[in-house]
């Protein structure tokens, strides 16, 4: 029995306790609220610093390669830049490939709302059993939310706006929009991202393609794409791939058959591709125009369908024309082809060694044309109304210019006196009656007509821009397209090497304007063609005689640094060009022959056109 006194203190002591406990508890309860708080004022903050997932979703652009082709459907380059990537429609990812993302990568993924509570606890078991990171409890929303929204960095705040992201991304967007974001991101080794661009480079073939087998081995890649790279490490590559293999027909996405079969498989890689040789010269052309008009990034990364006017078959002959001077020691030469009714760009040789030199002499080559500027005098001369029959003195020439005295000798001084049509010293190459001619038609007027005509460099309006003496040189791509405003009947068309340009959509988002201008009247243009047809036929460009009809003109600067020769014949017109790329060297001694425009130029010329005009030809050339 106790006391009453003992009794009161024992209940004193139970009510002391009882105060402290609930002390206590209130104390845990109130820190828990606050913690609850401050968690919840947290992820409101974080949530408020979210993007809007719907605008996002509408927004989301990935690195995609720009493929550009030739007017005949070949492949000539792939553009991207740290990312290879192809972006293909879930419709285009076989079945197959999904399973196998699934069964190895998250396979509650057609269950959970984009976060999975048991893949976290059951990699943090895992983990924590094996002491090392063996699995990771992200699902496949959280990673795609990793590759397309956060940084990457691991912290609390970037796994906690992967959480509410992956849920509000799932809230936006199906289960088969996660998958195709997912599986158009990832990343599969050697620099490709998206299933589409691993099948092609792994297997040659695109993903909608993929076997069972091969769809497993992609799938494998994803956990360490350096580890399972089938190109690096085909042994691993096996080994992770038949694992994937069990891991769907554990969870019923095959047949027992259907993985015996699969493990039989060996894994085939499909060769390397050699990287397009085509017309380098010609491509960083058109990418440079490109870039120019949507930026470097747009160009690299924009997976734009560039569709160019490159005809192969006539760059192959334009190629073997320029072959003709190959051998140590010769100088290089420029070729350009285009389709003067519309400004086409048909094939270019810019130099003799991409690999060494990437400088295009086609392009950016601007050097003196001699002789071969002439059309434009004689041009502005025929639209004011001078015909070949006009007559002039043949004769050495001085004359007092605002820069002083021009003297004008001939051609190493076979004409010494005499008068002469201008139709012969046009087929001849008389400098001193075009001397006088410009003279009396101003070089100002000239200057005019050459730039409507196309060219595009910058010209001093100095009489000696009659005999080629021009202060910055024209480029052969500007020659072969002015002349071919002759061609055209006097109506001048801007050249160009796209036909069109085509955004991931397919859209088309760029066609050039090829709208033909008034450059010289019909009739001026009939009649200088006439006159450059006789150059070919009994002048100075004989060696260009091709069989059909052709008209053009030869160039030969002084010393023989640069030679040209200019022509056009069954809708091409063709500028050549020969000398030496790193400066003004004579060409005295080529193959034992000094080289004026029409040696080698028109030899090369003719060479190509031979070939060229048995192609499929846009329409034929004036009469």
């Amino acid at each position: 029995m106790y006391s009453t006194q003992e009794t009161g203190g024992r209940r004193k002591r139970l009510a002391t306790r009882a105060a402290v406990v609930l002390m206590a508890s209130a104390v845990v309860l109130a820190i828990i609220t606050v913690s609850l708080l401050a968690f919840a004022f947290y992820l409101d903050s974080v949530a408020k610093s979210l993007p809007d997932m719907r605008a996002a979703l509408d927004t989301i652009i990935t690195e995609q390669t720009t493929v550009v082709y030739a007017a005949d459907g070949t492949k000539l380059a792939e553009w991207h830049g740290e990312q290879d990537r192809t972006v293909v429609p879930y419709e285009d990812i076989p079945l197959y490939l999904r399973d196998a993302v699934v069964a190895v990568e998250d396979k509650r993924f057609y269950e959970h709302h984009g976060i999975d509570p048991s893949g976290i606890l059951r990699a943090l078991k895992a983990n924590t059993e094996s002491g090392k990171v063996e699995q990771g409890g992200s699902t496949i929303t959280q990673q795609v939310v990793k590759n397309l929204f956060t940084n990457g960095r691991r912290t609390m705040l970037r796994k906690v706006q992967e959480a509410l992201m992956a849920n509000a991304l799932e809230a936006r967007a199906d289960k088969a929009k996660v998958m195709e974001l997912y599986l158009n991101t990832v990343y599969l080794g050697r620099g490709y991202y998206g299933v589409e661009s691993a099948a092609r480079r792994y297997f040659g073939k695109p993903a909608r393609e993929l076997t069972l087998a091969e769809s497993a081995t992609i799938a494998g890649i994803i956990k360490s794409p350096t580890r399972y790279c089938p190109l690096d490490n085909p042994d691993a590559a096996r080994i992770r791939r038949d694992l994937v293999l069990n891991q769907m027909a554990e969870q019923r996405f095959i047949t027992k058959s259907q993985l015996r079969e699969a493990e039989q498989q060996p894994i085939v890689i499909a060769p390397e591709p050699a990287p397009s040789d085509i017309a380098p010269y010609f491509v960083e052309y058109v990418k440079q125009d490109l870039i120019a008009r949507f930026g470097a990034q747009r160009v690299y990364t924009g997976g734009l369908q560039v569709y160019t006017s490159l005809d192969p078959a006539m760059q192959k002959l334009a190629e073997k024309a320029a072959a003709r001077l190959s051998q140590k020691g010769d100088p290089e030469v420029a070729l350009v082809a285009v389709r003067h009714s519309d400004g086409q760009v048909l094939a270019m040789v810019g130099g003799r060694d991409f690999s060494v030199n990437q400088f295009n002499l086609a392009v950016q080559g601007r050097r003196q044309p001699g002789s071969a500027f002439k059309p434009f005098v004689l041009a502005a001369a025929l639209q004011k109304g001078i015909g070949p029959a006009a007559r002039y003195n043949a004769a050495p020439y001085t004359v007092r210019v605002k820069d002083g005295i021009w003297n004008v000798q001939n051609y190493e001084n076979t004409i010494t006196a005499g008068r002469m049509t201008l139709n012969a010293a046009t087929m001849w190459s008389v400098n001193a009656v075009f001397a006088r001619l410009i003279m009396q038609i101003g070089p100002n007027n000239v200057v005019q007509m050459a730039k409507k005509m196309g060219i595009t460099t910058p010209l001093d309006p100095d009489p000696a821009i009659a005999l080629g003496g021009l202060r910055i040189g024209v480029s052969p791509l500007e020659m072969a397209s002015a002349y071919g405003t002759i061609a055209n009947a006097g109506m001048a068309v801007r050249p160009s090497g796209v036909e069109r340009v085509l955004n991931d959509a397919g859209e088309i988002i760029y066609e050039p304007n090829q709208a033909a201008t008034k450059a010289m009247d019909r009739p001026a243009a009939t009649i200088e063609a006439r006159m450059l047809h006789d150059v070919v036929q009994k002048g100075t460009g004989v060696k260009a005689k091709i069989g059909p009809w052709a008209a053009g003109k030869t160039g030969t600067t002084q010393s023989y640094r640069d030679a040209w020769f200019v022509g056009w014949s069954s809708g091409i017109s063709t500028a050549v060009w020969v000398g030496h790329r790193d400066g003004q060297v004579a060409m005295t001694d080529v193959h034992g022959t000094k080289v004026s425009g029409g040696s080698f130029p028109a030899m090369i010329w003719a060479d190509f056109m031979k070939g060229a005009v048995r192609l499929p030809a846009p329409p034929t050339d004036l009469p």
